[in-house]
Parts: structure tokens; sequence; C-alpha cells
């Protein structure tokens, strides 16, 4: 059935006349932001001009009006509870036509963080961004996500508690799979600031777009080459004294007619870090750097091709609460992409896009002193992963009236591999060698429709659907034998196929505020580390994990209700959410070795049942032109109901609250956060901790010494408190008192 989809896809997308469109250029532009569905204009609707300062807001009606010099320009147009836009528009002195421009209502709720623009007078908190060291710098102000620390370096997002394969992480829609059993490379951790655009965030299963999970998405959207300036670039330098971090990054790139380049590289490098009150966390440093380049070619005024090359080295990383260090990491990740976007009545947009991306992971603890540690006492265990993918993702927009259909065709094929040798530091006993991941080869395609549909002025409602088939198996005889024997079974070859859905309708109240109600009912499918993994060890509840090729898909219905106000002066959003999960994926006794009190085992098995419940709050206050503050609070509740007790790893009541001053020239920030204690832990599932709260005072600011240089300064965990979140591993202390200063240029 995916077989024929494909070809049928393959047809139609190239059955499609290139069909060029040009706008007509001018010095001043008047425009208009309308509603795609109603036709109607938006009042209060952000128009920033990208890459400079200049911006407006539209009133009555939706109308705006910018004079700009003769050039090209990128216009960012955004509002409140609609899908934001970019549009193009070149500029002459002949002609004064007026542009349209057309938001879609966005039916469920996204947090959308840009790096670097102009925000709306009001927008969602996480909006501004602050001293940017790494990609965690931006999620970490979005309400409902957390990390799992493993080291000072490359946190594993966690969504409303749920993570690793339980929500989709993907850069730029592709899916990029780690090669660590041990989870040291989240794919979140290949994308640098300066190639970052924007987070698109959602919560839950409602958006099945992306990928099949069942507690979100994140999607990493890199910058691609612009075409407004012929010649441009930023560069900025990074001090941070916590861990004696040391940080460059620059980017640029040029345009000519049609043509266009981005390029960029980065590198950073950290010594052991200080946790509060000056205790030093040993053997935590690292060293990093990153580089992409891309070119852009346009065909007319509706086809764009981009190539792109994203590269990411990690070496000398330290990880003190785990058994090893990450001695290299490395990613390489290449896409070729086609954008397409007619003045047809019916299709708005076509994007294809195809990939191959490569990871490779070495770790090694020949640096421990692992006679004293007590798991694999005087043993030496370096490991090696790789994981090589390749795949294709394309959507089509179709548009018609009141009506939209977005259809997305998904496949790509993941092979891993994983092993590991153990050296004793006695003679006398032989070396042993073991396989993780035997060659596992894993095939995913879907295919998804999104339908959205305006049922009336006030009122519209979305419809998705997706279908997966996922077929996997073990390539390598050697592991193939080990899980057969364990098992007990001839084939280790698996498929899933299951399907998803969801809706949502969206109420709109005097424009100013929005009513949702969100269902989904959707699945995710096992990780290939909890198929067919073997010996993986698990720093959270101490035993190592042989997988289970019999595991059934987590099953996930879920419900969210949410309301956002938005004035001239306040903006609040509340979500209240329910996920309970059926076959829930946790760790177990291994019959076989039941009983045995110094080798732990356990293997993946499922549970009959688990429940999520919380919320999330954002709101912030305008008080004018030069003050205001903003304040988020996040609290997930769950529950293992099989053995009747909490899930692990989730994390307890947290928020920010911050206020902020400033004007054209500088900015100010006061911000404090604060975790309340955790102790509904798992004590019989994973032998887990409770942790005590904290509150930590934050100071920032910056400011514009002359065109296109700022300064940014200031002190985190001002008062050096010692604390560690809920998800740390280990209980790793977090960074204490640490002043940073930021200098940035560009042209």
């Amino acid at each position: 059935m995916i077989k024929r989809s494909i070809h049928l896809w393959l047809l139609l997308y190239t059955y499609f006349v290139l069909c060029p469109t040009q706008l007509n250029a001018q010095d001043t532009v008047h425009g208009q932001v309308m509603d795609a569905l109603t036709k109607t204009g938006i009042e209060f609707a952000s128009v920033v001009v990208l890459n400079t300062d200049m911006g407006t807001i539209t009133g009555s009606d939706g109308h705006f009006q910018l004079t700009l010099p003769a050039g090209e320009y990128s216009l960012r147009v955004s509002f409140i509870g609609y899908t934001s836009v970019e549009h193009s528009i070149f500029i002459n002195s002949n002609s004064q036509d007026h542009l349209t421009i057309s938001l879609l209502p966005a039916v469920i709720s996204v947090d959308e963080v840009v790096v670097e623009s102009i925000a709306p007078r009001i927008n969602d908190p996480a909006a501004h961004s602050h001293h940017l060291k790494a990609t965690e710098d931006l999620l970490d102000r979005v309400p409902g996500t957390d990390f799992a620390q493993r080291a000072n370096f490359a946190w594993e997002p966690v969504i409303r508690g749920l993570s690793g394969g339980q929500i989709g992480l993907v850069i730029d829609g592709m899916k990029i799979v780690g090669a660590c059993v041990d989870k040291m490379d989240p794919s979140s951790s290949y994308v640098e600031v300066e190639n970052l655009k924007k987070i698109e965030l959602t919560k839950g299963g409602f958006d099945l777009t992306q990928s099949s999970q069942i507690g979100g998405t994140i999607n990493l959207v890199t910058q691609k080459p612009r075409y407004d300036q012929p010649l441009y670039a930023d560069a900025e330098l990074n001090y941070s004294s916590a861990a004696n971090l040391r940080q460059g990054r620059i980017s640029g790139g040029t345009s000519y007619k049609n043509t266009s380049f981005r390029g960029s590289f980065s590198y950073k490098e950290a010594d052991s870090f200080s946790a509060g009150r000056g205790k030093l966390v040993s053997g935590s440093g690292f060293k990093k750097n990153n580089y992409k380049f891309a070119v852009s070619q346009r065909i007319g005024q509706t086809n764009e091709f981009t190539a792109s090359f994203l590269g990411d080295n990690a070496w000398d990383v330290g990880y003190p609460v785990l058994l090893m260090d990450a001695i290299l990491a490395k990613a390489k990740i290449y896409s070729l992409t086609h954008t397409w976007e007619p003045e047809l009545k019916f299709i708005s947009r076509w994007e294809t896009r195809i990939y191959s991306n490569s990871v490779d992971h070495w770790m090694g603890d020949f640096g421990r002193n692992v006679r004293a540690r007590i798991v694999m006492r005087a043993m030496n265990m370096p490991m090696f992963g790789k994981t090589r993918t390749t795949g294709g993702l394309s959507t089509v927009e179709l548009v018609r009236g009141r009506h939209r259909l977005e259809a997305t065709l998904d496949a790509y094929q993941t092979k891993s591999f994983g092993d590991m040798w153990m050296f004793s530091v006695f003679d006398h006993i032989p070396d042993m060698y073991l396989l993780n991941l035997g060659d596992v080869q894993v095939l995913h395609g879907a295919i998804t429709l999104e339908f959205t549909t305006l049922l009336s002025n006030d009122l519209t409602a979305r419809l998705g659907v997706r279908l997966d088939h996922s077929p996997r198996n073990v390539q390598q005889q050697e592991a193939s034998a080990v899980l057969q024997g364990r098992w007990g079974v001839s084939n280790l070859d698996q498929a899933y196929t299951f399907t998803g859905i969801s809706f949502s309708l969206t109420k709109a109240i005097r424009s100013k505020n929005l009513l949702r109600i969100s269902l989904a009912n959707v699945g995710r499918p096992p990780t290939h580390v909890e198929n067919y993994g073997h010996y993986v060890y698990n720093y959270i509840d101490g035993y190592f994990y042989t997988g289970n090729p019999h595991l059934k898909p987590e099953r996930s219905t879920q419900i969210e209700l949410g309301i956002e106000r938005w004035t001239s002066s306040l903006g609040l959003r509340v979500n209240v959410f329910g996920n309970y999960i059926r076959h829930y994926i946790v760790g177990r006794h291994d019959g076989d070795l039941l009983g045995n009190a110094i080798l732990r085992f356990r293997t993946y098995q499922n549970a009959s049942a688990a429940l999520l419940l919380g919320g999330e709050l954002s709101a912030v206050f305008d008080f004018g032109n030069w003050l205001e503050w903003s304040t988020t609070a996040s609290y997930t509740h769950g529950q293992n109901l099989e053995l009747n007790e909490p899930m692990y790893l989730i994390p307890p009541l947290t928020g920010w609250s911050s206020v902020r001053i400033m004007n054209d020239r500088w900015w100010s920030e006061f911000e404090l956060r604060m975790a309340m204690p955790q102790n509904r832990v798992a004590r019989i599932l994973a032998e887990e901790d409770g942790t005590d709260g904290y509150f930590a005072m934050n100071l920032r600011g910056g400011v514009k010494l002359r065109s296109g240089i700022e300064l940014k300064a200031g002190i985190n965990n001002v008062f050096d408190v010692y604390y560690h979140k809920h998800l740390s591993y280990g209980n790793l202390p977090s960074l204490g008192r640490d002043f940073y200063l930021t200098l940035s240029y560009s042209i």
C-alpha cells in the first residue's frame, strides 16, 4: 500500500508545469493581512522586515504600510492564533501595488520560538530570546518543556513528562536517530543557535504531520540562504565563568540574482563547571564545533531548490554521573529541498525534501578509576555506535474557499549498530566482546492528511489522520542468535501498522479570546533499542536491559482544553490536559534471572496503562513600550496504573517570572526561576529518589553600542544556589553563579 502511494505521489508531483509569477515592486508597501478562510482583515498582526529594525502592526481591517528603499525583503507576518508566514517582496520606484498576505488559523496550540526577530508588542513569553549558549536555552522558556540532563552538554528534551521515542524530535522535518544507546546524543545537540531560525513545538499527540508520537513534536527549523542582501554576516563572542566557557560563532552569506549561499561555523570549549557554593564537578568539560552550508537556486518566482549540509563534532565530553565519557561524537546531515509556491487557486505550496544523515559515537572510560565503581568493577568498556538514515518527505497544501487540506508522505530507513569491549584490569581475565545492536534495520512509511475548515466566521475545525507502517529486523546473525535464544523464537522480524487521529475545535470570541478543545488517539512504535537492544545499562534504576521484539506500540488517548486572551496590554494562555497511555513500555525483572542479587537484568515490557494529567500557564503584561512582565508555570502528574505508583522522571511544578525594561538602544531583565520539591517518585519500578525545590535569580541586559554592534552581559544564579533538577541523572547539580559577557556584530 505504501509503495503504491509513493508511486502515485511521484506521478502527481511531476505532473504540474512550473508557473513563474512576480509581485510588482514599490517604494511604499501598502498591504493587508487577512484570515485565509474568512477573507477578513486581522487587526494588531505583526509585520516585521526580517534582518532589519523595521516593522509595524496592522490597523483596522488588517491594513498596514511600510516605507522601504529599493531592494528585496522578507516580511514575517504573525498573530496569535494564526500560523506565521514569511513573504518575499521586491521593491523599486515604478509601481504602487497593494500586497495581500493571508494567515491560516492555528487550530492546535503551537509554541513558536524565533531566534532573532522583532517580536510583536504582545506575544508569548517564549518569544523573547536571552543569553543563547545552545538550542536548549530557547526550549527552556516554553512551559511544559524540561530536560533530562546527563552532563553540561546535549540535554535531552522532555515534554509533559515524556521523552525519547515518545516525542518527535526532527530537524527541518527530517528524522535523525542518535547513535548512543545511552542517549548521550539527542538530535537537538546537532543544531547550534547560529544555524537555527526557529523552533516549532507542539505538546501532546495533536500534530500528526511531523512524526508518530504521543508526547509532542519539536521541529528545529534551520536558516536558509537569503536573497534580500548581496552580502551579510554575523559574528559573536561569548564567555561564561561557571564552566570557563569560551564560545565563538560566525555566519553569513551572499546572493546574486537567483542564487544565494549561506554558511556558518561555531566553536565552544568548556572546562569542568562549578555548581552552587563553589563545588567543582570534575570531569564535566567538553569541546564542540558545528558548521552548516546551504545554497539556493530560484527558478522563476515560484520554484526554489536548496541543497544543505550540516556537520557537528563533539569530543572530550565528560559525563561525571555516568559510567563513561564521550570520546567523539560526529553527525553529518545532507538534504535537498524543492519548494513550489504557485499562484493557483487550489495549490498554495508543495515542498519535497530528500535527505541522508550519519551519526557516529565513541564512548570510553580509560580516564576513570574503574576499580572503585560499583557497576562493572575493574572493567574498561569502550563502546561504539552508529546510525545511517535516509528518507524523504513531501507535503502539499491545497486551499479552496474556507477549506484547507495538507497531505504529507513521509518515509525513511535507519540502520543502527552498537558494540562494546570489556577489558579487565586483571591479566588473568580474558577480554570480552558484546553486541548492543546488531545491525538493526528499521523502515518507516507514513501518510498524513490534515483538513482544516471554517464552520462559521468564529469557529474553526481541524481533523488529522495518520497511517504508519514500520517493519524492522536484526541483520547480524550473532545478535539474532542471542535474542532468539532469550525469547525462544526463530524469527525476530517485526512489523507495526497503526493509525492516529486527532480533532481540534477553536472558537474565537470578539477577536481577542480563543477557546480550544483538542482530542487525539495516537500511537508510537517501540524504538529499535526497546525492540532489539542487548545489555544496555539504564542509569536510572541500575539495571541492564534487553530488548523485546514482542512489544506492542504504546497507544494514547488525549484531551486538551485551552484558552487564550490577547489584547494590546495582556497576553494569556492556559492549557489543561489528560493523557491515558495503554501498553506503556517499562522495564521489568528478567524472569530467567529473577532473584539473582548480583546480576541486575531487566527486559522491556508493556504495562497495562499510565495516566498523565497537568497544565501550563503563560502570561505577559505590557505596561507600555518600555516595561513588560512575563510569567509561566507548568505541572504534570504521572501515575503508573498497573503498579499504582508514580511514573518515573516526571518533573515537579516549575515556572519562571521576569520583568523586562527596554527601549530602542538597551534592555534589562530580572528573572526568577523555581521548582517545587518532587516526592512523587517511582520506588518499585525505578528506585527513583526525590528532589528538593529551589529558587534561582538571573540578571541580564544588553545595549546597542552602535549600528550592528550589541553587548550583552548578565549573572545567572546570582546567589550561587546549590541545587539539581529532578530530571538530572545521578543528581547532577546545575551551574552555580555564572557571569557571562557576549559581544555580537552584524552587517
